[in-house]
């Protein structure tokens, strides 16, 4: 086994340190078209074991910068030392992806023409991609693709490949132009970047013009931030004011005429089932909309739920969506015994219980698609909605936790990939932002501030377009999984 060299684990935090800076706020998108290079360089010249270690340190440095919110979030709750450990347990864990992928770059460093190493590091890079959205609880936070949403020609092809293939492309990419560098006669690699930037980049153009414009459907809507602070929001003592500044909010919409009024998680403060106060305020504010999506908590014999009722203009709840996917940590703790007592804002509100069912919300001639907070992760559950009627989707979030930080702008742009795999209009209401509406090709027409108290309308549009990803899903991933496992096979056979 070579030594360990300085030279090799100042090349990977390089390459650590672009990826994360390519990614919202700071959004330096166009650093991550070759972020991967140094320590692609770092993992072909050294031995599995040695490119373990590297991979892990790039992946723990882009996970330290770009996901350091997690630190403050935590400490807020908690303290400071338990916030380090479990800030540095979150960054170590998902450092090992990038550490099983440099790893495998290693194992087959000498067996293969360029090409077919350069598919193979993409696709071993999606397959961990694939296995980390999904596996436990799943956390599919900062996928390479999600860096280019201010590259709008680029990831139009998601509505074939979802988020997945635009990450396939950036390390296939990388690649290419890494193999340019090493090797100046081969002039090639750079006419297939330019090849494959011009293809993905024409499909791009006619896919903006064609979904650009309006097509189906046209609803007025409305989109409500009330900005309350998360920590006022299951304190008893606060339940009036928190009324109050929601029915001050949407007044902006009374003499609108609204088809549809969009209100993000957990809204209301409390039961819309029993409680007079939070009865009283839905029954005064649903006539500003034909449809209302309120968020708020909800139970039965089964358990409390985190809830999106939607209440017609008249005041009857006609159904909810009770959310499928809980944060670990943020709806619910696992051991409560023994792991309750750091956590007190979750003892105050307990456990949320599991929704099991994937319920469109219709009224009239609107049949909407409602995602609730991190179910906007996980490309899948808007393409069952999809599969289940929906013309528009909505997700309805509270991203108070995390202040002013990277986090709400890193959760924010997973709409515009939601929007484009399933090429349908996006309605973000945010309790403290982003709240935004978003066309079918990813375009952000309207969205607010962090931390502002507005609603605003607009119009947006439903379709009934089913695309590509629509009918085949994840399908792109198995392939980049059976590749993979196929290139390892034959590594140990030869």
């Amino acid at each position: 086994m070579k030594k360990f060299r300085l030279k090799y684990f100042l090349l990977s935090i390089l390459s650590g340190f672009l990826v994360a800076i390519s990614f919202p706020k700071i959004n330096a998108f166009y650093f991550m078209w070759v972020a991967l290079i140094p320590v692609i360089y770092s993992s072909l010249r050294n031995c599995v074991k040695n490119s373990l270690v590297y991979g892990f340190v790039f992946g723990f440095t882009c996970y330290a910068i770009s996901l350091f919110w997690m630190f403050p979030f935590l400490k807020y709750n908690t303290n400071t030392i338990q916030a380090v450990i479990v800030s540095v347990l979150l960054w170590s864990y998902l450092a090992l992806y990038f550490s099983l992928w440099t790893g495998m770059l290693s194992f087959s460093r000498r067996h293969f023409h360029p090409l077919v190493s350069s598919m193979y590091a993409a696709s071993s890079w999606v397959l961990l991609e694939y296995v980390r959205t999904y596996f436990l609880t799943g956390f599919g936070w900062n996928l390479l693709g999600y860096s280019q949403t201010s590259f709008p020609y680029i990831i139009q092809f998601a509505d074939i490949f979802g988020v997945y293939g635009i990450s396939f492309l950036i390390v296939f990419i990388n690649m290419l132009l890494y193999y340019w560098f090493k090797d100046s006669r081969g002039k090639f690699f750079i006419v297939y970047v330019v090849s494959l930037f011009a293809i993905v980049g024409l499909y791009g153009y006619a896919q903006i013009n064609i979904y650009s414009n309006p097509y189906g459907d046209k609803l007025t809507v409305g989109v409500v931030q009330p900005n309350i602070d998360q920590y006022k929001k299951w304190d008893d003592k606060y339940t009036e004011e928190i009324l109050t500044t929601i029915k001050q909010t949407v007044a902006a919409f009374q003499d609108k005429n609204l088809d549809l009024v969009v209100y993000p998680e957990t809204v209301l403060p409390g039961y819309l089932q029993y409680e007079p106060n939070i009865i009283d305020l839905v029954t005064d504010i649903s006539q500003y909309g034909k449809l209302n999506l309120f968020g708020g908590a909800s139970y039965d014999d089964n358990g409390i739920y985190n809830s999106i009722f939607a209440v017609t203009g008249n005041n009857k709840i006609l159904e909810k969506h009770d959310k499928n996917h809980l944060v670990i940590f943020g709806e619910y703790i696992p051991l409560r015994k023994i792991l309750s007592k750091y956590f007190d804002i979750l003892n105050a509100l307990g456990d949320f219980s599991k929704g099991k069912y994937m319920n469109v919300l219709k009224y009239d001639n609107m049949i909407v698609g409602a995602t609730i907070c991190s179910e906007n992760f996980f490309p899948n559950l808007s393409r069952k909605y999809v599969s289940n009627g929906a013309k528009i989707l909505t997700n309805h979030t509270n991203d108070a936790w995390f202040f002013d930080s990277y986090a709400p702008y890193q959760h924010f742009v997973m709409n515009i990939f939601r929007a484009i795999e399933n090429r349908k209009n996006v309605i973000v209401s945010a309790n403290t932002g982003i709240s935004a509406v978003i066309d079918s090709a990813g375009k952000v027409l309207q969205h607010t501030n962090i931390n502002e108290n507005t609603a605003f309308t607009t119009q947006v549009y439903q379709n009934t377009i089913i695309t590509t990803y629509d009918k085949i899903g994840n399908i792109f991933c198995y392939l980049c999984m059976f590749f993979t496992m196929f290139i390892i096979v034959i590594v140990f056979i030869i």
